[in-house]
């Protein structure tokens, strides 16, 4: 069965637009389904890792790199929405009561909130709410 754009959507979270259409195009060009793909983000890579070296190398290495491309996205969002919730914490506390409330040095707090978020306007396309295990 074809996987329609909406389902690729869902599979391949961090991308949109061109990038998404892209990324799709190499997938499918390789036999790639956005279930197999949505499957390969959502346990992590663990289904690749043990499918080591009996898989299609070129499949593989394309699943790879779309769930390096995710985590990289996720790991972006997760600083973005740590460097918004420890700038609100140092409006009414020292960056010493932060740091110690938290579990981190005073001096990792403050490069947390004095480092400017990559985009303006972050766009937050990658839900993990709701998800189960198996990515659903």
């Amino acid at each position: 069965m074809e996987s329609t754009a909406a389902d690729w959507a869902r599979a391949l979270p961090h991308r949109e637009g061109a990038d998404l259409g892209a990324a799709r195009d190499r997938l499918v060009a390789a036999g790639i389904t956005a279930d197999e793909a949505r499957a390969a983000l959502a346990d992590l890579g663990d289904g690749l890792y043990q499918e080591g070296a009996t898989a299609d190398p070129l499949r593989t290495a394309l699943l790879w790199n779309e769930l390096g491309a995710y985590l990289a996205y996720a790991q972006e969002r997760a600083a973005s929405g740590r460097r918004s919730t420890y700038a609100r914490l140092v409006e009414d506390a020292s960056l010493a009561r932060v740091a110690t409330l938290l579990g981190v040095s005073r001096q990792a707090v403050h490069k947390t909130v004095t480092t400017r978020d990559a985009k303006d306007a972050y766009v937050a396309t990658l839900s993990l709410e709701g998800r189960e295990p198996d990515g659903d």
